[in-house]
């Protein structure tokens, strides 16, 4: 069973960056946030700028960074460990797409926990606990439309290595959320997703600053729908493809 195998690969990660990550990410947007709020580029305040930085790049960052430490507990010692069990190894290399998605999540749960906390300070306890879930589902939402980059990261960490999927990925996520998404053509570039969903969702503009309620790069309830079923889809068409071409590289 599937549950076997992400019991497996969770043990492999205790005490380790990989989960240290959790806590660390959520730092590090809260010191950028408020290093840009001092030298007066979060205009659009704190919690926009968190956002803002969390879709673009420090998300595609942390997904490539999760996949190098996950593909490197197996390439350091030689897939051995995997040799010498009879697995599915279809079934190894889901799990692995399963764990940098729970732990992508976790981070994204804590974000929106720390946008609850901030909308607190600054627009008083109660309209800030009133919008909490519309917090929550906007992070969630995000985390999904970035699910697709796992399988594919792992698979470009073990072509290229990790510099290489580094560069291309935040040059990739660049340009998608700073020109792509404020297009029509975002439907095809997958890394301006979660750009649009950020405008969506939380009025923020690629550029820190708050969109217009009434904004054309706002997506109706429709289109949002459909974002995410093309969100989903190209999750599992990847998934299947790598998963496929992970059995075969590692016997090969």
């Amino acid at each position: 069973m599937l549950i076997t195998y992400l019991k497996a690969e969770n043990l492999k990660y205790k005490r380790s960056l990989f989960r240290k990550l959790i806590i660390v990410i959520p730092l590090v947007l809260i010191l950028i946030a408020m290093i840009f709020l001092y030298i007066g580029i979060g205009l659009g305040g704190f919690s926009s700028s968190i956002v803002c930085n969390w879709s673009m790049p420090i998300a595609s960052l942390t997904i490539v960074l999760l996949c190098h430490l996950v593909n490197n507990k197996d390439q350091k010692h030689k897939y051995r460990t995997l040799y010498s069990l009879p697995i599915d190894l279809k079934k190894t290399f889901i799990s692995k797409i399963i764990l940098t998605a729970l732990n992508l999540l976790i981070i994204s749960l804590l974000l929106s926990f720390i946008t609850v906390i901030t909308e607190c300070i600054s627009s008083g306890v109660s309209g800030a606990i009133g919008h909490s879930g519309y917090y929550i589902f906007g992070y969630c939402l995000l985390w999904f439309s970035f699910l697709w980059q796992i399988p594919f990261c792992l698979f470009l960490d073990q072509k290229i290595g990790f510099v290489g999927s580094v560069i291309i990925n935040l040059f990739a996520s660049a340009i998608g959320i700073l020109f792509f998404s404020l297009t029509p053509l975002f439907w095809f570039f997958p890394y301006s997703w979660p750009g649009r969903f950020m405008v969506t969702l939380f009025g923020v503009l690629p550029n820190g600053l708050l969109a217009e309620a009434n904004s054309r790069l706002i997506l109706s309830l429709g289109e949002s729908l459909l974002l995410s079923l093309v969100s989903l889809l190209t999750m599992l068409v990847l998934l299947v493809l790598f998963s496929r071409w992970y059995k075969r590289q590692v016997y090969r």
